[in-house]
């Protein structure tokens, strides 16, 4: 056994053990802003990367090309259900029946779902969504800012 599980297992009932690290547990947890921002931006790559796979199927073999899909279909399914699950608090009031839409399609379920056409559908309503976050001032316009300091 290595020095950390048997310290792990010498630790009596009413004492406590802080890990290797004490200090480190005083860290904040990340800011609203910059964890919304991050997984935005995970998404967007995400969904950018499926649709390139999408428009060169051509070039690439079946077998590459049904494990990248894969791949970049569930990182869009896990940034989208962050997001939605980050905001979900606050859009409630806002648009039910859009919320109700993107819960049924994340968390249904379907076994034998053709992917491709899910993450098309799911594409939709991440824009829809994501429309949404910007009309109601959850996450700023960058056209808008871009173009306004142009001026």
């Amino acid at each position: 056994m290595d020095y950390d599980t048997t310290r792990d297992k010498n630790t009596g009932e009413n004492e406590s053990y802080e890990g290797a690290h004490p200090e480190l547990q005083d860290l904040s947890l990340p800011q609203t802003d910059n964890m919304l921002y991050s997984i935005l931006n995970s998404l967007n790559q995400n969904i950018a990367n499926f649709h390139a796979y999408l428009k060169f199927k051509s070039y690439i073999s079946e077998d590459t090309l049904n494990t990248e899909l894969l791949k970049k279909s569930m990182g869009i399914h896990r940034d989208f259900s962050a997001l939605l699950l980050h905001t979900k608090e606050e859009m409630v009031f806002i648009s039910p029946d859009l919320l109700e839409k993107a819960e049924k399609m994340l968390f249904k379920g379907e076994a034998g779902t053709d992917f491709i056409k899910y993450t098309c559908k799911m594409s939709k309503i991440i824009n829809d969504y994501k429309g949404m976050l910007y009309r109601e001032g959850y996450l700023p316009d960058f056209k808008w800012q871009f173009m306004s300091t142009d001026i």
